[in-house]
């Protein structure tokens, strides 16, 4: 069994499968560092206290929005580590066999097996601890996939323990081309490693890299199946602050004896649209470590059940070349209502105490410019991609592509509509779940 793409869901798929019994070859295009224990990774992928990019896919244009690690262990290698399950409805609404009460053992199982854990008070910068005190019930202290200060990412909670199994090959730096078929049939994949075989194919790369390989395989509309349609990302503005004198004073006496993380407070809000009363915004407080006018704070506001879709497209048949990816941001005028209010409750927030008292003067973009301005100029995503291969219009729930035995996708692409988070647990359950159906088919 082939198993491409060797990020979050691919490393749960590899692991998973090989465990079965099942004989894995796990592809990625990016390198693999071997275990943590050999200590042979980047300091940047493993420091857990700042989002790392230094091993990302290169994109058609500057689109920070586009941004996804091409490494062993894929965006969990260099994210801001904050596990997050969607609301229940969330899940509900995917249908084809798929629901809360469906995936719920498996957010569960990916939790226990990511080793997560919650953060304390204690543990808090003064930056995220003002944002609790003044948010309240609102404020979420993130649970989070760090062992220490050590982001331990899928690879390390997964793939570790199976590497020693005589059933388990992991193939890195190895770009896949497209998949392979028999009449109707997948068999194999096209890397440039050359054509490798396998009773089945199970695409893993992503919600850019998945529909890309399908397109590059003639698997889309020439199949009548709508493969990179219905792209979905949470989309939001970001804000800056001066951080005044207390601030600078507060964290530095912080850091002395405590990590400084870029990230560990969400606070979840709702629109005056919420379809269900719960909430479909986060406010986004994070802080990054002292530049030439000192620590620098920020604020980012995040529409978390959008409604604008976008694309996925080739603008190239060689798998070299960047994927052409619109994420629609904004092309439903709901979004732009949604995050307009949130701009306006994250200045209310921001101006209050004791959040002011740390941020002071906001500085990007200004206080001089207004809510619907700076979201029409500066909306973009959340590195949380889904639904370009989506249950119901290109795979079923057990992720088979449709008309064609032997393929499967089984990543956040498959996922319908966005849960209102992050979704590496989700994926991450997806994973966990369809590995388990996968696996039960009879191998050819």
């Amino acid at each position: 069994m082939l198993v491409v793409g060797g990020g979050s869901a691919g490393c749960v798929l590899a692991a998973r499968l090989s465990e079965n019994g099942r004989r894995v070859c796990l592809i990625e295009a990016g390198p693999d560092y071997g275990p943590y224990a050999e200590g042979r990774w980047p300091k940047d992928m493993l420091d857990a206290r700042q989002l790392a990019f230094s091993h990302a896919w290169e994109t058609d244009r500057e689109d920070r929005s586009q941004l996804r690690a091409r490494i062993i262990g894929g965006c969990s290698a260099h994210n801001a580590c904050i596990v997050l399950e969607g609301a229940p409805t969330d899940y509900d609404e995917w249908g084809h066999g798929w629901s809360y009460h469906a995936i719920r053992p498996y957010l569960q199982r990916a939790e226990r097996q990511l080793v997560v854990r919650r953060l304390t008070r204690e543990e808090l910068s003064p930056w995220h601890s003002a944002f609790v005190a003044a948010a309240g019930d609102d404020a979420i202290l993130h649970p989070v996939n760090a062992v220490g200060s050590v982001r331990w990412n899928a690879a390390f909670a997964y793939l570790d323990p199976a590497r020693e199994r005589d059933n388990l090959t992991i193939l890195a730096d190895s770009l896949v081309d497209g998949v392979l078929l028999e009449g109707d049939r997948a068999v194999g994949v096209g890397t440039t490693a050359g054509d490798l075989r396998g009773d089945a194919v199970v695409l893993a790369a992503g919600a850019y890299g998945s529909p890309g390989i399908l397109l590059r395989s003639g698997i889309g509309p020439e199949r009548e199946l709508p493969v990179g349609d219905g792209l979905c990302d949470h989309v939001g503005v970001g804000f800056g602050f001066e951080g005044t004198e207390l601030l600078q004073r507060d964290v530095t006496e912080f850091e002395h004896s405590r990590p400084l993380y870029t990230a560990q407070v969400t606070v979840a809000i709702s629109s005056s649209v919420c379809p269900d009363g719960l909430y479909d915004l986060f406010l986004f407080p994070g802080i990054d470590p002292p530049g030439e006018h000192g620590y620098e704070v920020s604020v980012a506001v995040f529409a978390m059940k959008p409604e604008s879709r976008g694309s996925v497209r080739l603008s190239s048949h060689d798998p070299r070349a960047p994927l052409a990816i619109d994420h629609g941001f904004l092309s439903n005028a709901r979004d732009t209502s949604v995050l307009v209010e949130g701009v306006d409750a994250l200045r209310r927030l921001t101006g209050s105490d004791p959040i002011r008292s740390y941020g002071g003067r906001e500085t990007r973009p200004g206080p001089e410019v207004d809510a619907l301005t700076h979201v029409r100029q500066a909306a973009r995503g959340f590195f949380h991609p889904v639904a370009t291969c989506a249950i119901g219009r290109v795979v079923d729930g057990g992720g088979r592509v449709y008309g064609l035995d032997g393929l499967y996708v089984a990543d956040a692409s498959i996922m319908p509509t966005i849960p209102r988070a992050n979704t590496n647990l989700s994926t991450l359950a997806v994973a966990e779940r369809l590995a388990e159906t996968i696996g039960e088919a009879p191998a050819l």
